[in-house]
C-alpha cells in the first residue's frame, strides 16, 4: 500500500516508580517505528513519580512502518472484532497495546490498565463520521 489513509499515530506509554524505564522504552520503540520520543514528569495522586513517554508519527514511512508491524503481530486482525466502538467521532482510533508483552518484543492488543496507549487518526473527505467509518473498516479489513 502506497499511502495509508492515517494522518497520524500518536502513542503514549507510563512508567511507574516501581518500573525499569528502559523497559518502558523498549516497549514504546516495540509498539511504534520512527521518530523519538518526549519525556514528561508527572507526580501521581500520592506523590509517586510517573515517567510518560509519547511519540507521535505523522512521516508516511514511519506510518507504513509501524502499520505493518502491527498487521503482522495480528493487531489490525483484532482491531476488526470491534472497531466501530473504537472509533470516535473525531476519526480517532484507539487501542491498547500490553506493555510487559511490548517490552520484550511482542504485540498483544490488552483492555485494562498498564498498557500502551495509541490513537490513529484516520483521514477521510469529507471528514464525517460515517465516511471515517468507511474508510477505518476498508483499511483494516485490507489488512485482514
Amino acid at each position: 500500500m502506497a499511502s495509508l489513509p492515517i494522518h497520524w499515530v500518536l502513542a503514549r506509554a507510563y512508567g511507574q516508580a516501581t518500573e525499569d524505564e528502559t523497559r518502558v522504552t523498549a516497549a514504546l520503540d516495540a509498539a511504534v517505528s520512527g521518530g523519538a520520543a518526549s519525556r514528561n514528569r508527572l507526580t501521581g495522586q500520592f506523590g509517586n513519580p510517573v515517567l510518560v513517554l509519547t511519540r507521535r508519527l505523522e512521516s508516511a514511512e514511519d506510518l507504513r512502518a509501524t502499520w505493518r508491524r502491527w498487521t503482522e503481530a495480528g493487531i489490525v486482525e483484532g482491531l476488526a472484532t470491534d472497531l466501530e466502538a473504537r472509533l470516535d467521532d473525531d476519526g480517532v482510533l484507539h487501542f491498547r497495546l500490553d506493555k510487559q508483552q511490548a517490552s520484550e518484543g511482542r504485540l498483544v492488543l490488552r483492555r485494562d490498565e498498564d498498557a500502551i496507549d495509541i490513537q490513529v487518526k484516520m483521514k477521510a473527505y469529507p471528514a464525517k463520521p460515517e465516511e471515517i467509518r468507511r474508510v477505518a473498516r476498508a483499511l483494516v479489513l485490507e489488512a485482514v
